[in-house]
């Protein structure tokens, strides 16, 4: 009941406003009882959901107002020179623009990259299954006992006993190594404070550098090499040495068009292939209902792909709203593809794919199972990174019998070759 209109998202990005982004909309328009931030220096579209709002500031009045917040009196202390920066920017949203959280319980940030499911359905579950995983501790600051924080492999780690509800939702979490942000979305209750990038003694080093330090993740090539503390590292010292941090035990099921052979990260979401977004707001996913879905390594196709997805309308309002947009079902398919002739190079465990390269077949070998595809043909997915791979394309939904002409989210054909992108 908390959250039933009471999260609030916050996104920052800088530069051109990319191609999937009508998509984007229409499924944060299905998140009626959410509301949407987009802070970026990008003119906004003509026409919006009534539950997203554009905070519009260029790039360099950003870095001085982040100035004057890590040198008070100083406005020129960041300098930035790319745009990935904006990443670093994401906890500090709901303290740059406060009047944003006005009325919201829950604020959350996330990438521009995505494509949203049912949110407060997933987060409703989360905040009932806490975990409440202070221990006792080492000198060293880490937990005696691994598995008595780690609710990943031992379900009755971290037991709360007082009535307590979840205060922190993170889709990774629980994982196999307890980390707890992720850069793509993780949601925090507003009383449990919009200022937590401050619990990072290095904060003002990680805001006031150009280097992009992942302060929004789990992990960070700076941790290691300047000390620098992510907001993974304060959410797991705020969970196990202070236990004011309350993460949730519930595995939420989310996905990632990203390459399943990665072997410095075997639990990582992987395998995203196709979508359908339902006229529900319900997201699926490689056959599963997932709360949301991160384009990720699919962008390369989507840059290039010049799909030219209708731009928002009014009549694409959300569910219980007018149009034909309303509740139609709309489908994407070649996010990524099977690679059929790879052979042991993509898995020693199915050299050779037999079947066809497309159908029912392929829908088979490649489900998703939580956040990522388990199958022994999971190698063999395999992202566009050249022109001729790019099979992006736009339906309606194979059983879905309500037109989508009328709004433009008819079939497209595959790719247009095109030489140059403005994006790269």
């Amino acid at each position: 009941a908390s959250m039933a209109s009471s999260l609030v998202v916050f996104t920052v990005f800088f530069g051109p406003l990319p191609p999937w982004l009508p998509l984007t909309l229409l499924s944060m328009a299905r998140n009626r009882r959410v509301s949407f931030i987009v802070i970026s220096d990008a003119k906004p579209p003509s026409t919006l959901p009534s539950n997203v709002f554009f905070e519009t500031i260029t790039w360099d009045h950003m870095q001085s107002k982040l100035s004057e917040l890590v040198t008070p009196g100083n406005a020129s202390s960041v300098k930035y020179f790319e745009h990935y920066k904006a990443n670093d920017i994401k906890p500090l949203a709901p303290a740059l623009y406060p009047h944003r959280l006005v009325g919201h319980d829950w604020w959350a940030w996330a990438d521009l990259d995505m494509i949203f499911g049912d949110i407060l359905k997933f987060m409703a579950l989360a905040e009932s299954r806490p975990a409440c995983c202070r221990v006792p501790m080492r000198r060293d600051g880490t937990p005696r006992s691994k598995s008595a924080v780690n609710v990943y492999l031992h379900s009755a780690a971290c037991p709360c006993e007082s009535g307590e509800t979840a205060n922190v939702v993170c889709p990774l979490y629980p994982n196999p190594w307890t980390k707890k942000a992720w850069g793509p979305f993780t949601a925090f209750r507003t009383n449990l404070g919009t200022e937590l990038y401050a619990e990072s003694p290095q904060w003002r080093s990680v805001i006031r550098s150009p280097d992009y330090a992942h302060f929004d993740e789990w992990w960070g090539p700076f941790h290691y090499l300047r000390g620098w503390e992510t907001m993974g590292d304060v959410l797991t010292r705020l969970a196990e040495q202070q236990g004011v941090v309350r993460m949730s035990k519930q595995k939420l099921p989310f996905a990632e068009a990203k390459s399943c052979r990665d072997g410095a990260c075997m639990f990582c979401p992987c395998g995203a292939m196709r979508l359908r977004l339902e006229g529900s707001g319900a997201l699926i996913v490689n056959d599963r209902e997932v709360m949301l879905l991160h384009l990720a390594e699919s962008k390369f196709a989507w840059l290039r792909a010049r799909l030219q997805l209708p731009a928002w309308t009014s009549t694409q309002s959300a569910v219980g709203g007018a149009g034909a947009a309303t509740s139609a079902c709309v489908q994407i398919s070649g996010l990524g593809w099977l690679n059929t002739s790879c052979g042991a190079a993509c898995s020693a465990s199915a050299p050779l794919w037999t079947g066809p390269s497309h159908g029912s077949d392929v829908e088979r070998a490649t489900r998703l199972h939580r956040h990522r595809v388990v199958g022994r043909w999971a190698g063999h997915i395999k992202y566009a990174s050249t022109l001729d791979e790019v099979q992006l394309r736009v339906d309606q939904c194979v059983d879905d019998t309500r037109s989508l002409s009328s709004t433009g989210w008819h079939r497209r054909g595959r790719a247009m070759r095109k030489e140059r992108s403005n994006f790269s």
